[in-house]
C-alpha cells in the first residue's frame, strides 16, 4: 500500500491480530521476536526496494505492530469466567425486547442482586451488577407465560428469578464460541427466567423500538412466514424465519439479508444516494452517512449493523477524496476503532465477513469492472456483478473454514436476486418510515411482499438444482497463503512480482555461493561447486511466460494437495461432546476413519448435523471408512441421519439383536439398515495395521431387563500395540454380568464408563477387575441424574482420574509407541 496512513493503521490490526490469533504459550515468544525486530530496524540500512518507505517508517511500523500486539494481549479480560447459578433472585433494566411465537428473548442490565440458589459457590454479586445478560423466557407446558412477561417493554426495570450462565469455551474443537459470540456483543452470558415478573418501574421504550412495534402491527394482516421474512430483511430479525427458508436462503448463498449488516447497509446507501442526486457531493455523503446511523438505530444497535455502519461510512468518507486509497485509509481506521473498543472483534467471523467484504468491494471491484469481459456489460449490471465478486472472493477462505459450504450458484443467486431484495428493502424502508399512517404503508409492504414471494420461488427453484451448495474441508494454510498471495500479486502487478522474484533469487544465489566459497576448502573444491551452482539455476529468462504460470500452478496445486506434515503417525480416540450422548471418532495411523455412535437429536438440535459433520469437515476427513451404533436410543443413533446424508459412509454395523432390528427407533433413524453388518461377540474388526476391535457384546439377546435396549448395547474393545479401550454403550448390570461369564478379556487401559455415569452401570465386583489408567464420562446436561454420585466416588475411592465431556470438553487419547496421553479441549 502506498498510504502511509493506511500501513499504520494496518500495522497496529496485525499486532493484535497476533495476540489475539496466537495461544498463549507463543505469544511470549512472539512478544520477543517483535521487540528484536525493532532493535534490528534501529542499526538497519535501507536496501533495495524498500520504495517510499524509509527507515523511520519502518520502524514506526514495527513500532504499531508492537502497540497491537501489547493490546491485543488484553482481549482475554473481556471474556466473563464461566459460571453458572442455578437461581437468582435480581432487579434489572430491561434493554432490548422481542416476543417471539416459541420464546420472548431481551437484553437485561442487572442493577442489583438480591439473593443466589445453588451453584453460586464463589462467585461474588459484584461481578455481576451492572453487565449486561441475554434474557430468555420460555413457555410453560401448557402454552403459557408466567405472569406479567407480556406487558413488559425497553425501558421498564424488572424484578425477577433467573437462571444465570456465563458459558464456557466450546467443547468441541471448531465448534459455536459462545462465550466470545457474547463478549464482543458486550454480554457477560445469559438469563432464563423462571417464573413471574414484577414490574419495579415502568420506563419508556426506545423511539426505534416503538417504530418496529409500530411496522409489526401493520404487517399483522399478512401471513406470519411472509410477514416473518420481511422483517428479517428490514430490521436483521431472523428468529421468526421458518427454518426451511433460511435454509433456502443459505443454500444459495443470500442468508447474509437477515443480517442487517453489510447488504442491508448498501441498500440504504443506494436509495439515499438516489434521491440525493441534485446535491452537491458533501451533502451527499453527510446525508448518506446520516441515515445509515439512523438505520443502525433503527435495527436495535445491534454489533453486526453497528460494525458493518462504521464500515459502510468509512467507504463513503473515500468519495471526499474522489479516490479508493483514502476509502481504504479510512476502512481501516473504522477497523483499528473496532480492535481498540474491543480487541475480541477480530476473531468475530461477522465482523472478518465485514470487514473482508468491504475491502473487496473497495479495492478489489474497481480492477474487477475493468477486465475486458466486464467491460461488455451494461454499466449498472458491471457495478452490480464486480461488486459481488469482488466480496465473494474476499470472504470465500473465511466462509469455507468456518461454515464448510460452497455455494456454486451464490455468484448467480445474488447477482440476479440483490436486484430484487434491493427495491424489497427500499419499498419497506420507505413503509417504515410511512407507518404512522397504515393506509400509506400497506401499498408499499404489499410491494414487497409479492416480490419477496417472486424471490422465495427464484430461490426454492436455484436451491433445488443439484450442486446447489456443496461441503468443503478446511483449507489449509497454505491455501490462504496461496488465495491472497494471488490477489495481491494481481493488484500489485504479476510483472512486477516476478522481476523482484528474480532479483530477490540472483541475490540468494549470490550469497549461498558466497557462503559455499567460505565454508569449503580453498581452491578448486569451491571453484567446482559455484560452477554447480550456476549451472543449475533455473534460465529464467529462457523460460516462456506462460511456461513459468503453468509450472508455478502444477507445484502450487501438488503443495495443496499433498502436505506431508499433515500426516497422522498414530492412534487417536476423541470422544466428542455432544451433549448427553456418545459420539466416538477414531483415526488410525493409516488415515482410516471409523465413527462409533452419533449423539443425540431433538426436535430442534442434531448433533449430527450441528456437531459432527462440522467436526469431520474441520479436521479434514471427508469419509468414513464404517459407522457403527450401539443400540437405538436417540441419544446415540439421532445425528446418524445426518451423517449419512452428507458423509460418505464405507459401510454401518449394529448390533446382532434379531427382531429388536426392525423396532421404530432403529428404522426411522438409520438409513439402508437392511445392507447393515450385523456384529456379536466374538467377531474382530481390522482397521488398521496393529489396530482392531473385538466385540465382547451381545452374545446373545437378552429380555426383561431393566432396559432391554441398553442391555444389547455393542461392547466394544479397541487394541493397539498392547493397549486397549473399552467402549461400553449404554450396557447395564445385567449386560455386565453376561460379558464376565463370557470368559472374554474385558480388562483395559481406558474405560469409557456405561451408560453416561448412570448408577444402574454400577457394579463394583465387575468393575473391580479393569484396571484403567483414566476413566471417561460422555455425558451432558439431563435430568436423570448422570453421573450419578456413586458412580463418581468409586472411581474417587480407586484414584482413577474421570474426566467428563460436560466438564472438560471433547476428550482426546493420542496412542504411540512411547505409550498414550490424554488431553481434552478446556
Amino acid at each position: 500500500m502506498r498510504d502511509l496512513w493506511s500501513n499504520r493503521y494496518v500495522s497496529v490490526i496485525l499486532g493484535g491480530a497476533g495476540a489475539v490469533f496466537l495461544p498463549p504459550p507463543a505469544r511470549l515468544w512472539v512478544l520477543g521476536l517483535i521487540i528484536l525486530l525493532l532493535l534490528r530496524l534501529w542499526l538497519w540500512r535501507p536496501q533495495d526496494f524498500s520504495g517510499h518507505l524509509s527507515k523511520p517508517e519502518f520502524i514506526l511500523l514495527a513500532a504499531g505492530i508492537m502497540a497491537g500486539f501489547v493490546y491485543g494481549l488484553t482481549a482475554d479480560l473481556n471474556l466473563p469466567r464461566p459460571v453458572t447459578i442455578d437461581r437468582l433472585s435480581l432487579s434489572g433494566v430491561l434493554e432490548e425486547w422481542r416476543q417471539g411465537e416459541d420464546a420472548f428473548s431481551g437484553i437485561v442490565r442487572i442493577k442489583h442482586v438480591e439473593k443466589s440458589g445453588q451453584g453460586s459457590t464463589d462467585f461474588g454479586f459484584a461481578d455481576i451488577e451492572g453487565r449486561k445478560y441475554f434474557l430468555k423466557v420460555y413457555p410453560g407446558s401448557d402454552g403459557s407465560y408466567p405472569e406479567g412477561w407480556k406487558r413488559v417493554q425497553p425501558g421498564d426495570e424488572l424484578s425477577l428469578s433467573a437462571r444465570l450462565e456465563q458459558p464456557r469455551s466450546p467443547g468441541i474443537k471448531g465448534g459455536f464460541d459462545l462465550r466470545l459470540y457474547y463478549a464482543v456483543r458486550g454480554l457477560s452470558g445469559s438469563l432464563t427466567a423462571k417464573g413471574d415478573v414484577e414490574l419495579v418501574a415502568v420506563g419508556k421504550p426506545p423511539a426505534a423500538w416503538r417504530l418496529r412495534q409500530q411496522v409489526k402491527q401493520v404487517l399483522v394482516s399478512w401471513g406470519t412466514e411472509d410477514r416473518a421474512v420481511l422483517e428479517g430483511i428490514l430490521f436483521g430479525d431472523a428468529g421468526a424465519i421458518p427454518p426451511d427458508v433460511q435454509e433456502r436462503y443459505r443454500k444459495t448463498g443470500v442468508l447474509h439479508v437477515f443480517a442487517a449488516s453489510g447488504s442491508n447497509v448498501a441498500f440504504v446507501f443506494a436509495l439515499v444516494w438516489g434521491i440525493t442526486g441534485f446535491l452537491p457531493l458533501g451533502a451527499r455523503v453527510g446525508l448518506a452517512s446520516v441515515a445509515l446511523v439512523f438505520y443502525a438505530v433503527l435495527c436495535g444497535g445491534s454489533l453486526p449493523v453497528v460494525r458493518a455502519t462504521m464500515l459502510g461510512i468509512a467507504a463513503l468518507l473515500g468519495y471526499l477524496g474522489r479516490g479508493k486509497v483514502l476509502s481504504s485509509r479510512f476502512l481501516y481506521l473504522a477497523a483499528g476503532a473496532l480492535f481498540v473498543h474491543n480487541p475480541l472483534v477480530l476473531k468475530d467471523i461477522g465482523f472478518q465477513l465485514s470487514f473482508a467484504a468491504a475491502w473487496g468491494i473497495i479495492v478489489l471491484s474497481p480492477r474487477l469492472a475493468g477486465l475486458k469481459l466486464m467491460l461488455k456489460l451494461p454499466l449498472t449490471v458491471r457495478t452490480a456483478a464486480a461488486s459481488t465478486l469482488a466480496a465473494q472472493l474476499a470472504t470465500l477462505p473465511i466462509l469455507i473454514t468456518v461454515f464448510h459450504r460452497l455455494s456454486l450458484i451464490g455468484f448467480f443467486a445474488n447477482l440476479g436476486v440483490l436486484f430484487l431484495i434491493g427495491v424489497i428493502f427500499e419499498f419497506g424502508i420507505v413503509g417504515v418510515m410511512l407507518s404512522f399512517s397504515p393506509m400509506l404503508a400497506a401499498p408499499l409492504f404489499q410491494a414487497s411482499l409479492w416480490l419477496l414471494r417472486a424471490v422465495d420461488w427464484v430461490l426454492g427453484q436455484l436451491a433445488a438444482l443439484p450442486w446447489a451448495e456443496v461441503l468443503v474441508l478446511k483449507p489449509s494454510a497454505l491455501f490462504w497463503i496461496v488465495w491472497y498471495g494471488g490477489i495481491g500479486i494481481w493488484l500489485w502487478g504479476h510483472k512486477k512480482a516476478i522481476f523482484v522474484f528474480e532479483v530477490q533469487l540472483k541475490r540468494l544465489r549470490r550469497k549461498a555461493g558466497a557462503l559455499v566459497e567460505e565454508i569449503a576448502t580453498p581452491g578448486v573444491h569451491a571453484a567446482k561447486v559455484s560452477s554447480k551452482l550456476k549451472v543449475l539455476a533455473p534460465k529464467w529468462k529462457l523460460v516462456p511466460l506462460k511456461w513459468r504460470y503453468r509450472w508455478a500452478a502444477v507445484v502450487l496445486g501438488a503443495l495443496l494437495l499433498w502436505s506431508p506434515w499433515n500426516w497422522q503417525h498414530e492412534l487417536v480416540v476423541t470422544f466428542l461432546d455432544v451433549g448427553q450422548g456418545d459420539a466416538v471418532l477414531i483415526h488410525t495411523p493409516g488415515n482410516h476413519s471409523l465413527l462409533i455412535d452419533s449423539g443425540p437429536q431433538t426436535e430442534k438440535f442434531d448433533s449430527g448435523e450441528r456437531i459432527i459433520v462440522p467436526y469431520l469437515l474441520n479436521e479434514g476427513i471427508g469419509k468414513l471408512d464404517a459407522l457403527i451404533v450401539t443400540h437405538e436410543h436417540e441419544d446415540h443413533i439421532g445425528g446418524a441421519k445426518a451423517v449419512l446424508e452428507n458423509i460418505p459412509v464405507g459401510w454401518v454395523g449394529v448390533p446382532d439383536v434379531g427382531e429388536r432390528l426392525y423396532n421404530q427407533e432403529w428404522q426411522e433413524n438409520l438409513l439402508k439398515l437392511g445392507q447393515a453388518h450385523r456384529l456379536r461377540a466374538g467377531d474382530t474388526i481390522e482397521l488398521d495395521s496393529n489396530v482392531f476391535l473385538e466385540v465382547l457384546a451381545p452374545s446373545e439377546i437378552l429380555a426383561n431387563t431393566r432396559s432391554d435396549a441398553n442391555n444389547n448395547s455393542l461392547v466394544l474393545k479397541l487394541n493397539y500395540q498392547g493397549q486397549s479401550v473399552l467402549l461400553t454403550g449404554d450396557m447395564e448390570m445385567e449386560e455386565m454380568e453376561e460379558i464376565a461369564g463370557s470368559g472374554l478379556n474385558f480388562d483395559n487401559s481406558f474405560f469409557k464408563q456405561p451408560h453416561h455415569g448412570s448408577k444402574y452401570s454400577l457394579d463394583q465386583t465387575w468393575l473391580d477387575q479393569v484396571h484403567p489408567q483414566a476413566v471417561i464420562i460422555s455425558v451432558g446436561k439431563n435430568s436423570f441424574g448422570h453421573p450419578s454420585p456413586e458412580v463418581l466416588h468409586y472411581w474417587q475411592e480407586r484414584q482413577v482420574p474421570v474426566y467428563r465431556t460436560d466438564e472438560d470438553g471433547s476428550i482426546t487419547l493420542n496412542f504411540s509407541e512411547k505409550g498414550a496421553e490424554i488431553s481434552s479441549v478446556r
